[in-house]
């Protein structure tokens, strides 16, 4: 699905072309859905932008001014990602993109390639989940090469104050801007649209939402809603998991802990979304890694009660301190729940204390603008 260039036919438009969102719209994921609100807002700038997503995920060959191309979903040493990749700077070379922007570090991995094309690039660093065991020796390696190569970006994104610090912990502080993830403007939004989660007509239940994995501590959430249930004989509550299902050696090992309380509904699309959390009587995020949570955030919007593992990222909000529970110990988990739907008002937070997305797409242009104006690259 890839396309020529016709940037010749357009001087005075500079080209942004964006790796690491492998789609838009409506694919879960935090690059994802950060790619989806902000750069549809910088092409209405006056950028031209350009997306590359993977097939299967990219469906058509525009959305609301972003260019979709897709690379062939092939898998090399395991993982799509390295095909990817070499796709993306095969991409650049045929388009000449005045800035590259990354949606993540694992996208900066030939980022000085696109430097020897003569683009300006922009590193988004949205989570630290390359800490986890789960990547391996191999995954390692590829991040650390990431990260050597990210400290030659002409900038990079922090999405936390908390991300930051790691960035300056490992001597990457030059040219880093702290731009985070935004509320949604609920302004003419309804849960008028057809939708299809009868569990979420059914009886009250609390929200989680992000994909099933390691990373988001769910084993750690079933336990401790199980021990809400002992302690305070809630038989009314149920607890709903609306996230990806790929993980599935992690998936089984749930099984044990699953019970008729408890219900995966696997990845939502965006209008099951809004009637899960507008139904909810309480949204949890029991994660021991995130950046930004897109998904805290949502739950934010829709006024949601939230209820937030005391990570530092998750900290970064800036909620009342009862909103927080230590992630590791299910029973404070099942107290703060307690807590939560006993005095569901104290857990709602204000979005007007959080960005925007326009005032993140005035961050990013300004990043843009700034990086630019240090001189025209080379061609």
């Amino acid at each position: 699905m890839a396309k020529q260039s016709v940037a010749a036919a357009e001087p005075d438009r500079p080209i942004v072309m964006v790796v690491g969102a492998r789609g838009i719209p409506d694919v879960e994921g935090g690059a994802e859905k950060n790619a989806e609100m902000l750069f549809p807002l910088v092409a209405k700038s006056g950028y031209r932008v350009v997306l590359l997503g993977l097939e299967g995920l990219i469906k058509g060959d525009n959305y609301r001014g972003v260019e979709l191309h897709a690379a062939p979903n092939r898998r090399l040493l395991k993982t799509d990602k390295i095909f990817y990749y070499l796709y993306a700077v095969r991409l650049a070379r045929k388009l000449r993109p005045d800035i590259v922007h990354l949606q993540g570090l694992g996208a900066s991995l030939f980022l000085l390639a696109y430097k020897a094309l003569g683009a300006r690039t922009v590193v988004r660093y949205g989570s630290a989940d390359y800490t986890l065991s789960k990547w391996g020796v191999l995954g390692k390696a590829g991040f650390f090469a990431a990260e050597m190569q990210a400290r030659a970006a002409d900038a990079v994104i922090s999405v936390s104050p908390s991300l930051s610090k790691r960035l300056a912990s490992h001597g990457i502080s030059k040219n880093v801007w702290l731009v985070g993830n935004a509320v949604d403007d609920m302004t003419g939004v309804t849960a008028a649209e057809p939708v299809e989660v009868p569990e979420a007509s059914e009886q009250p239940f609390i929200l989680f939402v992000g994909r099933v994995t390691t990373q988001k501590n769910v084993a750690r959430l079933l336990e401790a809603f199980h021990l809400l249930r002992e302690r305070t004989g809630n038989t009314t509550h149920r607890l709903l998991l609306a996230g990806g299902l790929d993980d599935t050696e992690y998936v089984n090992s749930l099984k044990p802990l699953i019970d008729d309380r408890i219900k995966l509904l696997g990845r939502c699309n965006r209008g099951q979304l809004e009637q899960l959390y507008r139904s909810c009587d309480l949204f949890v995020n029991c994660s021991i890694h995130e950046g930004a949570s897109n998904a805290v955030l949502e739950a934010i919007s829709r006024r949601c009660a939230v209820l937030l593992s005391a990570i530092p990222e998750n900290k970064d909000f800036g909620l009342r301190d009862e909103a927080y529970f230590d992630p590791e110990d299910a029973d404070d988990i099942a107290a703060g729940m307690e807590s939560a739907l006993k005095n569901s008002d104290n857990y709602r937070v204000d979005p007007a204390s959080f960005l925007t997305w326009p005032m993140v797409a005035e961050k990013t242009i300004k990043i843009y603008q700034t990086i630019r104006s240090r001189g025209a690259p080379c061609r």
